[in-house]
């Protein structure tokens, strides 16, 4: 029996998927700069060509003055409440993933990854009321109340809003990409950005869509997606795994 492969919705022999000669996918990148900047540097050369960023979110400073003369230690659940931080001054920073882990420690933190997302972070922490007070140095939207559930556990932990996630719309250039018959590869990497992208975006049909969690990819349930698949786990290597698996799986005969 031959083996079959799927285009479209549509099951066909391998000898049929080798003579459909798919269009390479181009990459349609939605993160904030710089972050998309780097994750594209992640990525392989012909992934690289071609590909749009349009920002679905733009980072922006509150301003707040933050004073840490009370506390013992920050929490930071993103690159973004690094950038937008004092620097650290050799204090503890509990961090989830390994790349807020990273840029705390450039920061000048005594940085330490307590898991690869909140919920991970926040069983790590519980309870230790040893090392606070904490300071959680967030933005402006924020999934589940980290402060809220840590105070709960006896661990003392207050929240400065250090920066606003406005939305931005797709760019014209991103919807006539969305527009063309060719595939496009989507990464998506929070649930906010993900619900966002399903109102924007005009057309989704050509759409491989990597979503970094379960919750995010909840967000494009009932999109027509030519494909979608979830991250191993919450961190940009594994979304950029995912991607590369993605575009030789769509690529090669």
């Amino acid at each position: 029996m031959q083996g079959t492969c799927t285009a479209g919705n549509t099951a066909v022999t391998r000898k049929q998927c080798r003579s459909l000669a798919m269009p390479q996918p181009r990459l349609l990148l939605t993160r904030p700069q710089p972050g998309a900047a780097q994750f594209l540097e992640r990525l392989s050369p012909a992934l690289r060509t071609g590909a749009v960023i349009s920002p679905l979110i733009e980072i922006v400073p509150t301003g707040a003055l933050v004073d840490l003369a009370a506390f013992a230690g920050v929490i930071f659940t993103s690159a973004n409440g690094v950038a937008h931080a004092p620097q650290g001054g050799g204090m503890p920073a509990y961090c989830v993933g390994p790349q807020t882990t990273e840029a705390a420690g450039k920061a000048g933190w005594q940085a330490q990854m307590a898991g690869l997302d909140a919920k991970a972070m926040i069983a790590t922490l519980s309870g230790r009321t040893e090392i606070g007070p904490l300071l959680h140095l967030a933005g402006r939207h924020r999934r589940g109340d980290v402060a809220g559930i840590l105070n709960a556990s006896g661990l003392t932990t207050e929240v400065a809003t250090v920066y606003e996630q406005h939305l931005l719309p797709l760019t014209a250039e991103a919807q006539t990409l969305l527009k063309g018959s060719d595939p496009v590869l989507v990464p998506l990497f929070s649930p906010r950005s993900a619900q966002h992208f399903a109102r924007e975006a005009g057309h989704t049909q050509s759409v491989i869509a990597v979503s970094i969690s379960h919750a995010a990819a909840r967000a494009l349930e009932g999109l027509p997606l030519y494909a979608h698949d979830v991250a191993a786990e919450p961190t940009g290597e594994a979304m950029a795994k995912t991607v590369e698996k993605l575009f030789r799986r769509t690529t090669l005969p």
